[in-house]
């Protein structure tokens, strides 16, 4: 997605206390509705929480019909004091507590996933006759965040796990794969249903149906150093194509998070000092890596946030190029290097951190003892 001038230009109005993150309800319902259209197909689209937790977005997302994915019983909890029903809440991540699958079938969430023997049998135990999708392993390569050495059966075992699941009394809901965050292809999703599409067949041959196919989340966005991600237009018919080698054709879920949120929020912070180091201009700002944009760290720069000076640049030949830091006393605070920026931006100056809306809020913390930005919606 390109950058979106239009909530860049109203940050650049507001006059918060910074740092402070600033959510468009309009780009949060128009990325939601990008997704509901994605496939001719009946699907269903539920927000992954933990790309931002914040109750007002969620609160947002509920009222336009979103479902949503949850990985902890905390995370299920809070949805439903926010008024949302059961029966559109997924517990998506395979490795559960038993008090939080307990504490979740009394809540009334009957879908779960897991990825193993031993994870059904949790189930069966603390939410008899729930439904479960098993997770499996596809490849994950060239996606910025992989996931698979954690997550997911084999695919050689998906069809025992499922088979087993259901001589325990619990229902053959589906299956799901997860093809990292950030992924690099447009294939990734259609491969991964040419994985799990044996299984599908093997299963439809002996007279189970499955009810879903859940083909996750990791729905690119452009970020300032990623400008050549797939197109979404792209993914899509890729994955029609391959979701119609199927028997036939399960409902679809997608669990996108940071497709969803990203775009639709800036993270804005003030300078609170300019030097130069090493030849190098060097900007700190009140909002860093561990307060603000975690992601900005633990990948080295693979998400790399567009900054934005605090008003349209008058002359665009007076320029520096200089390093983003945040205001901790800690060498890893580092934003980003290489950064161009006008010159004139100085002590008590603002910019616009574009694309912000994902694990930001929902990662900071209150390291050194320095406040994580307050969020507000307009």
């Amino acid at each position: 997605m390109s950058s979106n001038m239009k909530i860049i230009d109203e940050a650049r109005t507001l006059t918060y206390p910074t740092p402070f993150f600033y959510t468009s309800k309009k780009i949060l319902k128009k990325n939601y509705e990008a997704f509901t259209d994605l496939f001719a197909e009946k699907s269903e689209i539920y927000y992954a929480v933990k790309a931002n937790a914040d109750r007002r977005i969620l609160t947002y997302l509920n009222e336009l019909g979103c479902r949503f994915e949850a990985a902890s019983w905390f995370e299920i909890d809070e949805l439903v004091s926010l008024g949302v029903k059961p029966e559109s809440i997924i517990y998506g991540t395979s490795v559960k507590p038993l008090e939080h699958i307990k504490r979740a079938a009394a809540d009334g969430v009957n879908r779960f996933a897991a990825d193993s023997k031993e994870e059904i049998e949790k189930i069966a135990v603390c939410a008899p006759g729930a439904k479960v999708f098993i997770r499996t392993i596809v490849d994950d390569t060239g996606s910025v965040f992989t996931m698979s050495e954690r997550f997911g059966a084999p695919v050689s075992t998906v069809k025992n796990i499922i088979l087993y699941a259901r001589d325990l009394g619990l229902k053959t809901y589906g299956i799901s794969f997860y093809v990292g965050s950030q992924a690099a292809s447009a294939k990734q999703w259609a491969k991964g249903i040419e994985t799990v599409r044996p299984v599908i067949e093997e299963l439809y041959e002996e007279g189970v149906v499955l009810e879903v196919i859940n083909i996750g989340g990791g729905f690119p966005v452009v970020y300032g150093n990623h400008e050549n991600v797939p197109e979404m237009a792209e993914i899509v018919a890729r994955t029609h194509n391959a979701l119609h080698t199927l028997p036939y054709l399960p409902k679809i879920i997608m669990e996108p998070g940071r497709g969803i949120v990203a775009t639709s929020t800036v993270m804005v912070a003030e300078v609170i000092s300019k030097t130069v180091r090493g030849g190098s201009v060097w900007l700190c700002v009140d909002g860093g890596i561990y307060n603000a944009l975690y992601e900005a760290m633990i990948n080295q720069g693979a998400t790399r946030y567009r900054a934005y000076p605090p008003k349209r640049i008058p002359d665009p030949t007076k320029m520096m190029s200089c390093t983003l830091a945040g205001p901790t006393g800690d060498s890893l605070d580092i934003i980003a290097r290489d950064v161009d920026l006008p010159s004139y931006v100085t002590v008590g100056d603002r910019l616009v951190f574009e694309n912000a809306g994902a694990y930001t809020v929902t990662m900071a913390c209150n390291f050194n003892g320095f406040p994580k930005p307050e969020l507000y919606l307009g």
